[in-house]
């Protein structure tokens, strides 16, 4: 059902692109006032779930294959809009990432699995399950009823695209330009397996699922149930999902993850989704005709389909890692970055702000004006500055004293096997195992107490921008197969430039992540100690030593001044006196600078101090830490090897 590039036209494409806009702008508007930590955890499992479960083929009449897709459980877990979100998410990362339905085809994809499927799975569900109990076997019927519906609804309008293709759009010889069946053959090939095994599979799921959520967790399925007041069991629904309940499902998920393997049992093409090779091939040709009432293909691919065809190129086309010699492995892997990377989205969704807040730099009218914003002088936003460093070292002295895994280990052990996970991120020739190295650092991040947020804000953004600034020029400069041109004349960007730009800001964000993790979850004079005993030069260890508490030094000097000199102020700077004030600034804590570092330096020689540092306890290996020790190597060892 995952529609591939070139199989509808350019036109085609863009109508159904369009019809799904409304759709989706209308559910980010309903889901953004609550895309919180409250549907977060729903939106993401749901996505994982509808992408794992589209992994699982199955062989259906003719010798195809077809999938269930989960799009009834979306639906009556989130509702129609934020199934549209959470199905839309996962298909776009399914054709982006591994190729498994078209770029120019996604907003039709979209728009008959995500749109069609969810918005019939929901009205079917509360027609058939209203006025029953949460708690009644009438909404497990209900439940799959509304995903054999919901299946079956979107195959139809998959078939009815193939289709209308060679009555609308045909070459001057009057050969088909893109799919080349007609809606007598497209309809019946599309539909007998949707019919009968997938639709009996998505009964299965729907059904499945909502009695399991009826004993394990009755909450996930109230917010669609549609309920009378008198119905309600307010003694056992609570205020909304939590992340516990997800959790659940979350389990649920990964049991799927290690079984996709049984998804490449099924042999054979899902119809409509045959390569341009294909229609060359003579076993191809052969499998393309038994499916499709024994009317043979054309001869040789249609040319629109052959031109549109090549657009994108999938880095792990086909959910087969090229580096994987092993097709179930590297089926799992596929399964586990796809799931991956849908939680991390939502995540980051769930995080980011939604509406305009107000800050320092807002001031509120009178009723009935608008609300002005003024500029910060520059003496104003240096205090600021300040204050956000300041605050972030008191984060990093508060992060290194919680209890984590981190936290626990010997900061020698933490040291050696960060310097060795960073070296494994920088010279990792798989974009694979570099993202596996970041997921592992976000996971030991979770453990070691590090918000996500944290990452987010002052790690992937500023990471992003930076390496985002440099890879820029090479999706352009670097030499290769162009896969996509600048309108309308613009420059091109090649697959070996954007590879090359995906390799470096991978590399960037997992080495950035890796570095503040030790550096947050260890305390400072520990790490410079533990950098001595692993051989760095004394004068390096004193000059960071040195240069860490100076700066602190420094800064509140610096705020006593500006604030100081703000308290004596009355009215606002012009341009030429902020820019004297300024330089007199710089002047004075300059000045103020090199009198306090003599006088550090004589206080340090006259206690004694020779450029060792010191702490108060002592470093001692513990079992822990060297299984942490051998676990880091293991690791590192086994990035080297698959990243050659």
């Amino acid at each position: 059902m995952h529609i591939p590039d070139g199989y509808l036209s350019p036109a085609t494409c863009a109508i159904l692109y369009g019809a799904a806009a409304p759709f989706w702008y209308t559910a980010l508007r309903r889901c953004k006032r609550v895309l919180n930590a409250r549907l977060a955890p729903l939106l993401s499992v749901s996505a994982a779930f509808c992408f794992v479960v589209m992994m699982f083929n199955l062989p259906l009449p003719g010798g195809t294959t077809g999938h269930a897709v989960g799009v009834g459980i979306a639906a009556i877990v989130l509702g129609p809009w934020a199934a549209i979100i959470a199905i839309s998410v996962a298909l776009a990362i399914q054709a982006f990432l591994f190729g498994d339905g078209g770029i120019t085809a996604l907003g039709a994809n979209c728009f008959n699995m995500a749109i069609v499927g969810s918005l019939v799975a929901y009205g079917s569900y509360r027609l058939l399950s209203a006025g029953s109990p949460l708690s009644s076997p009438r909404r497990v019927t209900a439940a799959g009823v509304a995903g054999y519906l919901a299946i079956n609804a979107a195959a139809l309008c998959a078939a009815v695209e193939f289709g209308i293709q060679p009555l609308l759009f045909k070459d001057a010889s009057g050969a088909p330009l893109y799919a080349p069946y007609p809606l007598g053959i497209a309809i019946p090939a599309m539909m007998i397996g949707h019919l009968t095994i997938a639709g009996a599979a998505e009964v299965i799921v729907s059904a499945g699922v909502v009695a399991y959520l009826q004993r394990a967790d009755p909450l996930l399925l109230k917010s669609t149930a549609g309920l009378p007041p008198e119905l309600e069991d307010r003694s056992s629904l609570g205020a909304g999902p939590r992340w516990r309940s997800a959790k659940r499902l979350w389990i649920g998920v990964g049991i799927l993850l290690i079984l996709t393997p049984l998804g490449l049992l099924a042999g054979g093409t899902a119809w409509g989704e045959w390569s341009a090779k294909d229609f060359s091939d003579s076993a191809g040709r052969t499998e393309i005709a038994a499916s499709s009432a024994n009317q043979a293909p054309p001869a040789e691919a249609p040319r629109g389909m052959e031109r549109l065809s090549s657009i994108w190129t999938a880095p792990i086309s086909r959910y087969a890692p090229p580096f994987m010699h092993s097709a179930v492995f590297g089926y799992v892997m596929s399964a586990m970055v796809g799931a991956g990377l849908i939680l991390l989205i939502f995540l980051i969704a769930g995080r980011m702000p939604l509406g305009v807040m107000a800050d320092s730099d807002q001031i509120t009218a009178s009723p009935g004006r608008p609300v002005r914003k003024l500029r910060r002088g520059f003496v104003e936003r240096t205090i600021a500055s300040l204050h956000q460093a300041v605050e972030r070292s008191l984060f990093a002295e508060q992060a290194d004293e919680r209890r984590g895994l981190l936290q626990a280990l010997d900061p020698r052990v933490k040291l050696f096997g960060m310097l060795l996970l960073l070296a494994a991120a920088a010279t990792a020739r798989q974009i694979l195992v570099i993202l596996g190295l970041l997921a592992v650092a976000v996971v030991t991040a979770a453990l070691s107490g590090i918000q996500f947020k944290v990452l987010v804000t002052r790690v992937w953004v500023g990471a992003f921008a930076f390496s985002g600034l440099i890879a820029l020029p090479a999706l352009f400069i670097t030499p290769g197969r162009i896969i996509y041109r600048l309108p309308p004349v613009g420059p091109s960007i090649t697959a070996q430039g954007l590879t090359s730009a995906t390799y470096l800001i991978a590399r960037v964000e997992t080495c950035a992540t890796l570095a503040i993790l030790l550096v947050l979850c260890t305390p400072w004079p520990h790490l410079l100690k533990a950098l001595r005993t692993l051989g760095a030069p004394q004068l390096v260890v004193l000059v960071l030593g040195m240069s860490y508490r100076y700066v602190f030094v420094m800064l509140r000097t610096a705020q006593e001044m500006f604030e100081s000199r703000h308290s004596r102020m009355i009215g606002v700077l012009d341009g030429g006196q902020r820019r004297r004030l300024a330089a007199a600034s710089i002047g004075v804590l300059m000045a103020k600078s090199l009198h306090l570092s003599g006088e550090v330096y004589l206080a340090m020689q006259s206690r004694g101090f020779n450029g060792e540092p010191r702490t108060m306890d002592d470093f001692e290996m513990r079992p822990r830490d060297w299984c942490a020790a051998a676990g880091f190597l293991a690791l590192a060892v086994a990035a080297f090897w698959l990243g050659r």
